[in-house]
């Protein structure tokens, strides 16, 4: 599904290789482009996130578009970034396709320059538009600081319930919000969770950030928050202000209500913090 050559290394036999590709952990991946760079896949190891990341490797880091190949573009990608300006504006220009360069990785860019273009989607030059289907589009106007253009591609794509990798694990744990973590081994199990959770998640989203977790990959996250290992799948409240975690009863079924009445009881003081970590199956309780 793609025409760029993928190359199995086994980093045992070839750990030379590895070390000068920065390979330090696996399963890794990394992409070499025609220039001599390496960029890094920091994604779900899983082939329908791993695609569209070759994919836009494929394309230039901004698009020129036209009438013809903007309606196209817009749904080209999961987030689509078009900057409608005049084409003296150099400024946006420059900024537009650094911001690009950087998240070349994880979104796609684009830009239009006709006037007319512009006013036929109604949108104001000097503006950039993120695209995403199912979605309203979202518009950053009159702002040409790559700062800000950063904070608009990382505010407007920021799922109601993400998917938690090393690359946006931090990010979670810095948002100054109690996280609500929900471990399930198979893929299928994940996407169903993402689904069932999206009303819940809209609904405390001032208070609460949803994440899904692989279990298999993350296993090791799952004592820390109080879970017996192995046992999945799983859900679990963190606290980050107070340094509490909440584990769900790892017997009941893990449903958007039971998940509700569980936070609530929280909120309520009706369910205290785990004073203990579990470590291969073994609850260890001070109490």
């Amino acid at each position: 599904e793609t025409e760029i050559p993928l190359i199995s290394i086994d980093c045992v036999r070839e750990t030379k290789l590895c070390e000068e590709s920065g390979v330090i952990s696996y399963p890794a991946i990394r992409l070499f482009r025609k220039d001599g760079s390496i960029t890094r896949y920091r994604g779900p190891r899983k082939a329908s996130s791993i695609l569209p990341f070759l994919r836009r490797s494929e394309r230039p880091v901004v698009s020129t578009l036209e009438k013809k190949s903007l309606p196209s573009f817009k749904y080209i990608d999961e987030d689509v970034f078009v900057a409608y300006m005049d084409q003296k504006d150099t400024e946006l220009k420059s900024r537009f396709t650094t911001l690009a360069a950087h998240n070349r990785g994880t979104f796609t860019f684009g830009i239009v320059s006709d006037a007319a273009l512009a006013r036929a989607e109604k949108v104001t030059l000097g503006c950039v538009v993120r695209y995403k289907a199912g979605e309203d589009e979202q518009t950053l106007c009159g702002q040409s600081r790559l700062d800000i253009l950063q904070e608009f591609v990382e505010k407007s794509t920021t799922p109601l319930i993400g998917e938690m990798t090393r690359r946006n694990q931090l990010k979670y744990l810095q948002a100054g919000k109690s996280l609500v973590y929900i471990f399930a081994e198979a893929e299928s199990e994940r996407v169903a969770y993402n689904r069932e959770f999206k009303h819940l998640a809209k609904k405390y989203q001032e208070y609460l950030n949803f994440v899904i977790i692989d279990a298999v990959e993350y296993a090791y996250m799952a004592p820390a928050l109080g879970l017996r290992a192995g046992i999945f799948p799983a859900l679990a409240v963190q606290n980050q202000m107070m340094g509490q975690v909440f584990p769900f009863d790892q017997a009941r079924d893990i449903t958007p209500e039971a998940a509700e009445g569980f936070v609530l009881d929280i909120v309520q003081g009706k369910t205290q913090p785990s004073s203990g970590t579990t470590e291969e199956g073994i609850v260890h309780d001070d109490l």
